[in-house]
This record gives structure tokens, C-alpha cells and sequence, in this order.
């Protein structure tokens, strides 16, 4: 059985003491268990951001269906990340990272449609 000191007055009691017999202080805080939430969405948006500006380093000739592929990721990209930060789960940095790829690739793609 160990001691402890209280956390108000600094006098020796028993570890499982819940208030400090000297003072009187609450010794135990008792702070609910919360499981913590994963950044699933966010590591989504930032996976699909990821590929997607990867893409834009390939230097052959990209046909439609190359480019429709692509698109599709960045949007689903873009929508992760978005619906991430709008309903604020946790990773909200993750999330801005993974638009900020997918929205950039989006829009290279964009450019090259328009070509």
C-alpha cells in the first residue's frame, strides 16, 4: 500500500484515500472515459488527395478514362475532407490537406479537359 500527498495541503495519506483526512480536498478527479474518436474520414480525404497528386507526376499521354479515374478520386477526396471538417470530427488538419491535393489535382484536371 503506498502514499501519496494530498493535492491541497501536501500531507502524507494512503494512495486510495478519496479525500485528504487533514483538509479535506477531493484527491481522485474522476474525469469520464471517452474512447477516442479516429480521424477516419479525414485519413480518407488525405489518402485520396495523396494519390491523386501523385497522378499528376506521370508524364504519359492520359486518355479519358485516365482522367475520368482520376477525377472521380479527387472528388471523392474533396467530399471526404469537406464532410470531415462540416460535421468536426477529429483531424480537421488532415482533412484541409487532403482537399487542398485533391482540390488541386481537380483542377489540373479541369485544365486539361479544357484543352
Amino acid at each position: 500500500m503506498a502514499m501519496v500527498y494530498c493535492r491541497a495541503c501536501a500531507k502524507e495519506l494512503h494512495e486510495t484515500a478519496l479525500n485528504c483526512p487533514q483538509c479535506g480536498a477531493v484527491q481522485q478527479a474522476h474525469v469520464p472515459q471517452t474512447q477516442a474518436e479516429t480521424p477516419w474520414l479525414a485519413i480518407v480525404s488525405l489518402i485520396f488527395g495523396i494519390i491523386c497528386a501523385l497522378t499528376l507526376f506521370d508524364d504519359s499521354e492520359w486518355d479519358s478514362e485516365t482522367i475520368l479515374c482520376v477525377g472521380v478520386f479527387s472528388i471523392a477526396g474533396l467530399a471526404c475532407g469537406i464532410t470531415c471538417i462540416n460535421q468536426k470530427h477529429s483531424g480537421r488538419n488532415l482533412a484541409i490537406a487532403g482537399i487542398v491535393l485533391s482540390g488541386l489535382t481537380a483542377f489540373v484536371l479541369l485544365c486539361l479537359s479544357i484543352e
